[in-house]
């Protein structure tokens, strides 16, 4: 019933995660990974040319701590890191175009 939650429900856990999203470039950085089927820093800052590597790296930290996203390691003698979205950053995209593509059909 509206108005009957209990006053002490904490939404933190909601509030951490869309202060992590609202981040400049959080969302394309999401979008450049799910593009491939992982992605090295190289891909992710081409796809992304106005922000500064500080500011991708920051993004990819905070989205990994947010464990929407996975950086790993590759095998082999060149070994480079390579991301991957978590299937909670795989929904969270999914659900955020869908409710982007229906307010944009409310504007057309």
């Amino acid at each position: 019933m509206p108005g009957t939650a209990d006053p002490s429900f904490c939404y933190c856990g909601v509030e951490d995660l869309l202060r992590i999203i609202r981040r400049r470039y959080s969302l394309a950085v999401l979008n450049a990974i799910h593009s491939r089927t992982g992605a090295r820093y190289q891909d992710i800052a081409a796809s992304i040319p106005l922000a500064s590597s500080s500011t991708v790296a920051e993004t990819l930290q905070a989205l990994e701590h947010a464990q929407l996203i996975r950086r790993a390691l590759t095998s082999g003698p060149a070994a480079y890191p390579l991301y991957t979205l978590l299937p909670a950053g795989s929904k969270l995209l999914t659900r955020l175009r869908r409710l982007l593509d229906e307010v944009q059909e409310g504007h057309a």
